[in-house]
């Protein structure tokens, strides 16, 4: 790749000198056993050394001694920083102004007065930079939990009014929707809103709620968020396949869901006394 680069007079002298190092450090290793990668680089120090201190056969010097005098003062140090390799995409601001970065599903925040703007994501390893333009609105450091949200306090509209009259939903809206439809409906949407650092990170998941409720009627739904219920963690998806897949209609008496069978090895509680 490197001979491309060079001026076709160059490219000889080039490939000579590659083939000079083929002959005087691979050639020799061919006849030789190592027992650890650290030995095998010890080696190939050792010839790479003899290499370049062995005099030339036209010319006076050596290869050590033309870099040294030749060409080492036009050298500049290396970076003090290693080389990081970036990667850029595109995401739209959305309506709760966060940014998806598709490759691990995470949402990053930006000011809410972008939302509906399109935007340039450059990333690598560690951090994660928004451009719109020439301009970067913000930068996060990368997190790679899929489906949780990476989000500034500053981003957000004072008390959330902007959020709030952009998208019409706030805590109390979704908590009077589900008491038309029962407790344990109230008690479902309270977990849900409850489950992220800012509720308005939930929202999408209590409009998915309200749909579900809209579409299959409310006793199925109240009955849905019943047997949730019963589990240790409550969630849209949770509440979507009871409902696809009719569970709520079945019997399933209080408690028989999470009891462990009985059998020799469970100890009662007259072992705890």
């Amino acid at each position: 790749m490197l001979c491309k680069y060079l001026h076709k007079k160059d490219k000889p002298s080039v490939e000579s000198n590659v083939y000079v190092g083929y002959l005087r450090i691979y050639a020799k290793l061919r006849n030789e056993t190592f027992f650890s990668l650290f030995d095998l680089n010890k080696r190939i120090l050792e010839l790479i050394e003899q290499h370049i201190h062995m005099p030339f056969q036209k010319r006076t010097g050596t290869r050590h001694e033309v870099f040294t005098k030749q060409e080492k003062p036009f050298l500049k140090p290396l970076p003090a920083e290693p080389f990081i390799v970036k990667h850029t995409t595109k995401g739209k601001v959305q309506m709760n102004y966060h940014v998806i970065l598709g490759e691990d599903k995470h949402q990053y925040s930006v000011h809410y007065h972008y939302i509906g703007k399109n935007t340039k994501i450059i990333y690598d390893e560690e951090n994660v930079e928004i451009f719109i333009g020439f301009e970067r609105i913000a930068i996060h450091k990368r997190d790679y939990r899929k489906g949780r949200y990476t989000t500034l306090e500053e981003h957000m509209p004072e008390k959330h009014r902007r959020h709030k009259e952009t998208l019409g939903w706030d805590a109390e809206f979704f908590i009077s929707v589900a008491e038309r439809i029962g407790d344990c409906s109230v008690e479902v949407f309270k977990k849900v809103l409850a489950s992220r650092d800012f509720i308005e990170q939930t929202y999408l998941a209590c409009k998915g709620l309200k749909r579900l409720s809209e579409i299959y009627g409310p006793q199925r739904f109240e009955a849905a968020c019943r047997r949730a219920l019963r589990g240790t963690r409550v969630h849209y998806k949770m509440i979507r396949n009871i409902l696809e897949k009719n569970l709520d209609k079945q019997e399933d008496p209080q408690g028989e869901l999470f009891t462990i069978p009985r059998h020799d090895n469970i100890r009662g509680k007259e072992s705890y006394q």
